[in-house]
């Protein structure tokens, strides 16, 4: 007699827990809509968690710092300032077609095989680490990329940045 009540308890304290594990305010959310929208091959609904604009720009910013740690000389030291205006100057062109290939890639027939992984994967395997508006995301295990999230004034959480070990 004791085991039915228990298990109906367990059931009911379940179906209270798991929706808010999943409350649209949590970047586990955001990332589980993000994962629907590139399986449904949806772009734009895709980009509602992904800023490209600011993963461009931090892409830029760390492959910069990378050589500046690893410039020896004045000469590279020039080089690497003129690099940098030159990307800046370029930057605004190097987001649109960032945005377009990446468009084109989620709305492919997928023949490349970008999504496999994507259809394998499940965000409970994800650490996610939250402080304040932001963020930061790692697969469970070894992997050289995790990536950072922020949150949006409408409650979403955004793909800002990816961190290459």
């Amino acid at each position: 007699m004791m085991a039915p009540k228990r298990l109906g308890l367990f059931l009911f304290v379940l179906l209270l827990v798991l929706p808010g594990c999943t409350l649209s305010d949590t970047p586990r959310r955001s990332l589980s809509e993000l994962r629907t929208a590139l399986l449904d091959h949806d772009a734009e609904r895709a980009f509602r968690y992904i800023d490209t604009d600011r993963v461009v720009e931090c892409l830029v910013r760390d492959t910069f710092l990378k050589y500046e740690k690893k410039a020896d000389s004045p000469l590279e030291a020039l080089g690497l300032m003129a690099g940098r205006q030159a990307a800046s100057i370029m930057m605004p062109g190097i987001k649109d077609l960032v945005r377009k290939q990446l468009k084109e890639a989620i709305t492919s027939s997928d023949e490349a095989g970008y999504f496999q992984d994507i259809r394998r994967a499940s965000v409970w395997y994800l650490t996610i680490d939250v402080e304040g508006s932001t963020a930061l995301v790692a697969p469970m295990g070894k992997s050289d990329i995790r990536f950072r999230m922020a949150r949006m004034d409408d409650g979403r959480w955004r793909i800002v940045e990816i961190i290459r070990k």
